[in-house]
């Protein structure tokens, strides 16, 4: 099945470092990547990248220089999070290099940049959210496996990792289409490996979908959405109701 993952604003002498689901990271500079319009196919990853079959990318970030942020944060369905120093990447080579180590039943889900000083928010599918410092992650080599980042409920999986911001707010974006925005201080700090918060209300999830995305927003910001099936849509972090 075929998702659109996240859009990614990159200059054209950036390099994108791409993650796939079984914890491998690839390079390549964003100018080698084809141009193409708005609604055409565009060429598969896998002409681009030498995955292994059925290896599939699950996260991706645009890095200017290997200054542009001091760690790296990467998060897996399971619950499991890793903090890396950004230099451990400066020599991915074309056929991919382990950034993390995986449990069989495990995938990796996202990447993200810190500066050593940032607080992460983890948010599951069934509306569990947890806050805390990066600090509490020490920093690990490649062929590390991480450690525990929220403890999850049964049947319940990670659905965003996302770097905490001031005075942001999260977005909430559910499978059947519901949306919310909370102030980021309604989210308390609390310790890694724990449980969180409840974001939205459990009942409802019957009626409203599970969380299938949450993004790190401020109110000035625009929002895009993109469905499985390639529809887009674009509005504002204003309009988007906000709620406890």
């Amino acid at each position: 099945e075929n998702e659109v993952l996240t859009l990614i604003p990159a200059r054209s002498l950036d390099t994108m470092l791409f993650f796939s689901d079984r914890g491998k990271v690839y390079s390549e500079r964003v100018y080698q990547i084809p141009d193409a319009d708005r609604s055409a196919k565009g060429i598969p990853l896998v002409n681009v990248l030498s995955l292994d079959p059925g290896e599939t990318i699950t996260a991706a970030v645009s890095v200017p220089d290997l200054n542009v942020a001091e760690y790296l944060i990467l998060a897996t369905r399971k619950g499991r999070i890793k903090r890396m120093a950004l230099t451990e990447l400066a020599s991915v080579r074309p056929s991919g290099i382990l950034a993390i180590t995986l449990d069989d039943q495990d995938r990796l889900g996202w990447a993200r940049l810190t500066h050593g000083k940032d607080e992460i928010i983890l948010v599951t599918e069934h509306g569990q959210a947890l806050r805390f410092p990066e600090e509490v992650v020490r920093p690990m080599g490649r062929a590390a496996g991480g450690v525990s980042g929220i403890r999850l409920g049964a049947d319940d999986q990670v659905a965003s990792t996302e770097v905490i911001e001031p005075n942001g707010s999260l977005v909430l974006v559910t499978t059947q289409g519901y949306g919310k925005r909370t102030p980021l201080e309604e989210y308390p700090a609390k310790g890694r490996g724990t449980g969180g918060v409840q974001t939205i209300a459990r009942k409802a999830l019957g009626k409203i979908g599970l969380i299938s995305a949450a993004r790190v927003v401020q109110e000035s910001d625009d929002l895009t959405f993109i469905s499985a099936n390639g529809m887009v849509m674009r509005m504002k972090v204003k309009d988007v109701k906000q709620a406890g």
